[in-house]
């Protein structure tokens, strides 16, 4: 099977599959064959004359078609494991847990389409429908299809996605139909009050409906916001996110991009618990350390604006500033909720530019200890003298009990008001009076710029590959929202976005990064990079590569080219077509003239 990747939602891959001769878009939904419904829709059926003790089952669209035939193990609805039997055409029917030599035979065959058959067992039961998820994805990775019989429910189909189900049946909706309950995508499944009746539903209708809602969230990536909007048609659900986000948290943040578009929604609490959130928060402990210049720690609220600088309240703030003597020592960082604390120099990198919260002023648990870890850390790391929190002492008393007697400390306000006359007053007079024993930072702005970039290098590749990236005389070039890092000999390094958040390499910055560099690709012997990489040209990459990373593609040590990541590190290997990575610059032989873009334009900007 062949199987292609557009686009990832939490362990859902969205593209195509091919079993046999059928070829469908990947999730689908497997009907009933009868005369109501849209022509072409994937169909499953069962088979008669098929011997005692084995199941024969018939998929197709109508045109073409492939038969799967299996042993049935008895009891079947058990759910208790230890069978694995091959159903033909690369096609495997497992009862999880399989026994240790059906699991070796299961890793040999590698199978195209996997059936789960005892997962409506394991989703009665909670907690063991997801680890068999991740055991099946960490033995066998993600390119088999996976189908997990009698388990989809209309309200069920955006959690089964997300947990990466590839085929789901309505074989559970119809028999629920057919004894009077009420199918609804948004309330779930409901008995009908005695004594009433219901028109007749379609109920092929009611699944399609549900799955192109689902479909379409996953092709504008929400998702995940389309699964916790779910959560209360059915309790399970809610106990199947909490599982997943503990036990398939290793693989939801896999698939996470590190760049996003448009404006997430995190309303309720499972939305602290999403993967791109815990891993902001999880660089920002590991990797990230407060620029050395910064010697004030002014704390903020965040603001609805996104990214918060472009905000009125946070305009006015840096506003009342103006004119003080080394305002550069100030280190502006909003505290927000569900992404902690933001650094001004990280306010563009993904989430914190894309998200959107409800705001109460009441904090919870779950939210306050992100503060405290981030606090805990940045005055350990930092060179601060004092700290002035222009924040509601009401709100934020959890804050002042972090900060403690660490340093000389300074809060501006005596209520939630922040931008009034007398707060923007209070707040210059308190990081004046921080600011005394300051003196300019050396250097001028543009050093402290290049502080800032070298710590989004630092959050994005690690500290060792950014002081690669910047090591030695570096000139900055650009505008505020396009900055360019250029060498002493005026070739460009690496370019950042202000709606991209992270750098993009040139082969000069590729180079830089050698022997070893962060995310790198190997490609494989003998290809030549003429355009993009595609999944076959592939011979290793680096399994911490994400979705929008800035990669590096090697053969045998030497720098190739450099590009975007289309799929995971672990993707690229694992699958068997589609494209890798977006090339964006490569080698040429000597002869050739260099590509455009690699050098800069005459005004290179001073070195700092």
């Amino acid at each position: 099977m062949a199987r292609t990747v557009d686009r990832i939602e939490g362990l859902g891959l969205i593209g195509r599959g091919m079993l046999g001769n059928l070829s469908f878009a990947v999730p689908a939904l497997l009907e009933r064959p009868t005369d109501r419904g849209p022509p072409g829709r994937l169909c499953v059926s069962t088979v008669a004359g098929t011997p005692p003790g084995h199941r024969h089952l018939a998929i197709g669209d109508g045109t073409r078609s492939v038969d799967l035939t299996f042993p049935v193990p008895a009891p079947e609805i058990t759910g208790a494991g230890g069978s694995a039997s091959e159903a033909g055409l690369g096609s495997w029917v497992v009862h999880w847990p399989p026994p240790p030599e059906a699991l070796q035979r299961l890793r040999a065959a590698r199978p195209e389409l996997l059936v789960l058959g005892n997962a409506r067992a394991l989703w009665s039961d909670g907690e063991p429908f997801i680890q068999a998820i991740g055991a099946i994805r960490k033995e066998l990775g993600s390119a088999p299809l996976l189908w997990a019989p009698r388990v989809a429910l209309p309200h069920r189909i955006p959690m089964l996605q997300y947990l990466g189900i590839d085929l789901m049946d309505t074989t559970e909706g119809e028999i629920l139909s057919s004894a009077g309950t009420e199918l609804d995508e948004s309330l779930g499944a409901s008995a009908e009050p005695a004594g009433t009746t219901s028109p007749v539903s379609d109920t092929g209708a009611i699944y399609r409906d549900a799955f192109a809602r689902a479909d379409h969230a996953s092709r504008v990536g929400r998702l995940r916001e389309l699964v916790e909007a779910r959560l209360a048609a059915e309790p399970a659900l809610s106990e199947m996110l909490r599982y997943a986000d503990r036990d398939l948290g290793d693989l939801l943040e896999e698939h996470a991009p590190v760049v996003g578009h448009g404006t997430g929604r995190y309303v309720l609490a499972e939305s602290l618990r999403r993967p791109e959130m815990r891993r902001f928060r999880a660089r920002l402990l590991e990797r990230y350390r407060p620029p050395a210049s910064k010697e004030v720690l002014l704390l903020v609220p965040c603001s609805r604006t996104k990214p918060y600088r472009n905000s009125r309240s946070h305009r006015r703030f840096w506003g009342a500033l103006e004119g003080l003597r080394s305002l550069d020592r100030v280190h502006v960082v909003s505290l927000s909720s569900p992404v902690g604390l933001v650094p001004r120099e990280l306010e563009d990198v993904y989430p914190a530019r894309q998200y959107d919260i409800p705001v109460t002023g009441e904090w919870s648990e779950a939210e306050r200890q992100p503060i405290r870890e981030g606090l805990h850390h940045m005055l350990g790391q930092g060179r601060y003298r004092a700290i002035v929190a222009h924040l509601d002492p009401a709100e934020y008393g959890f804050v002042r009990e972090a900060i403690g007697d660490r340093l000389p400390s300074a809060w501006t306000i005596g209520d939630d008001r922040t931008t009034t006359t007398e707060a923007l007053a209070s707040l210059r007079d308190a990081v004046a009076a921080a600011l005394v024993e300051s003196r300019p930072v050396p250097g001028g702005p543009l050093s402290v710029v290049r502080e800032e970039l070298a710590e989004v290098a630092a959050f994005q590749f690690g500290r060792f590959a950014a002081d690669r990236l910047f090591a030695g005389k570096i000139r900055l070039a650009g505008r505020p929202w396009f900055q360019r890092l250029v060498d002493p000999a005026h070739i460009d390094l690496a370019t950042w976005r202000e709606e991209r958040g992270l750098f993009h390499l040139t082969l000069a910055g590729g180079q830089r990064l050698l022997p070893d560099p962060p995310l790198a690709v190997e490609v494989s012997e003998g290809l030549t990079l003429t355009g993009d990489l595609f999944v076959p040209g592939v011979r290793r990459a680096d399994p911490a590569i994400r979705v929008g990373d800035a990669v590096v593609l090697m053969r045998d040590g030497k720098l190739l080219g450099v590009g975007e990541a289309l799929l995971p590190g672990r993707l690229m290997t694992g699958l068997t077509k589609g494209s890798a990575v977006r090339v964006r610059h490569r080698e040429h032989p000597r002869t050739d003239t260099p590509m455009m873009g690699e050098r800069s334009s005459p005004h290179h900007g001073p070195v700092v």
